[in-house]
């Protein structure tokens, strides 16, 4: 959340460049393919991709196929494309496709230069004319694919493949959407030992936040989840491609909680998570939980949303079962909304929350 804050901040103060576009000396404007290349790129980004809306420099299939057909478009928030100069570093063609790496960069007032991520895009012809598309389609064909049920899970050469655990997140679909009573939907997903592996498959050869420890980490998209770390049981992501289209009327807070409170997170259970969070607390009394929601990560391994938003979410499925907490999913999506349904639904009022937050954790640390 700090890094999204970042980045939010960096693009009110860099919006007024605009999309500028420029090039490596390498690049070469007299060759007629690469100058139909350099055009289709530069009217893309001036098409104002952060829309989602139908582009006639996309190829279609992609677009059919996919709401959001542009995969790299929502890695950072607001968009990728929020304003960064883009500063193309090659055009490359390969047998019958082009890749574009294009630079998201800028320079700082101390002249030191921020770099927010380092992209690869293919561009292919499309009755006759190049048209965008996006690198993991090419990409991933270098992977293995092995489909189990509704998934098809895609990793490295050197992984071994574990069909139990694979088994396991089949039935994990099966019985969550049951009990939210939604149709499970087929996906893709994409596993390795390190996230950063899966973001270069996608494209991005450097992003800001990569590098570093090594842990578990996921994201899901409309009909794809990613996953670093733990193999092919990554049910947290999963719930999120499952269960959120059928629940647009929720809070960040309640769709984070209930994916903790089924499916962990960052590989531990909702129960690690409040001992954690406990202890943490028990330590920082003056923490006011009563303005919970503006609380962010409690360390790197935890944040708020996850285990308290899991806390709540778990004591209202104790009270009212799949029916009450299926109500809570559509309860709204403000925080006015979020407070007034823990009112609701378990007579907690904002300015007990604190008292009751901090109670329940050591009640369920105890269990």
């Amino acid at each position: 959340m700090k890094q999204l804050q970042i980045i939010i901040l960096l693009f009110f103060n860099i919006s007024a460049f605009g999309q500028k576009v420029t090039y490596n000396h390498v690049v070469d404007s007299t060759n007629a393919e690469t100058k139909e290349v350099m055009n289709l790129f530069e009217n893309y980004l001036a098409s104002n991709p952060q829309n989602k809306t139908k582009n006639p420099f996309w190829n279609i299939e992609e677009q059919q196929n996919h709401k959001n057909f542009d995969f790299l478009e929502s890695e950072f928030k607001p968009s990728l494309y929020m304003g960064f100069p883009v500063h193309i570093l090659s055009i490359k063609f390969k047998n019958d496709i082009c890749v574009i790496k294009a630079q998201f960069s800028y320079c700082k007032k101390d002249g030191s230069p921020y770099v927010l991520a380092i992209a690869n895009y293919i561009a292919k012809k499309e009755n006759g004319k190049f048209k965008l598309l996006n690198a993991l389609t090419v990409n991933k064909q270098t992977w293995n694919c092995t489909t189990v049920g509704l998934v098809d899970f895609y990793y490295p050469k050197y992984h071994k493949f574990d069909y139990q655990k694979a088994q396991k997140l089949n039935d994990f679909i099966s019985e969550t959407c049951k009990n939210f009573g939604v149709k499970p939907k087929p996906f893709e997903y994409y596993l390795a030992d390190d996230y950063d592996e899966i973001q270069v498959l996608k494209g991005l050869d450097y992003y800001i936040g990569m590098g570093g420890q090594s842990k578990p980490s996921g994201k899901a998209t409309d009909d794809k989840v990613y996953c670093g770390g733990l193999g092919e049981y990554y049910p947290h992501e999963v719930f999120h491609v499952q269960i959120d289209e059928h629940f647009p009327n929720k809070h960040f807070w309640v769709s984070e909680g209930v994916a903790t409170l089924l499916g962990g997170s960052r590989g531990k259970s909702l129960d690690w998570h409040i001992k954690r969070t406990n202890l943490y607390l028990q330590k920082h009394p003056a923490i006011d939980l009563n303005n919970m929601l503006k609380l962010t990560n409690l360390d790197s391994e935890t944040s708020y949303h996850y285990v308290l938003g899991g806390l709540i979410a778990k004591k209202i499925l104790d009270k009212g079962g799949w029916s009450l907490l299926k109500e809570f999913m559509s309860s709204g999506k403000t925080d006015e909304d979020y407070y007034n349904a823990i009112e609701k639904h378990l007579e907690i009022n904002k300015s007990e929350l604190n008292e009751y937050v901090r109670e329940q954790l050591q009640i369920e640390s105890k269990k």
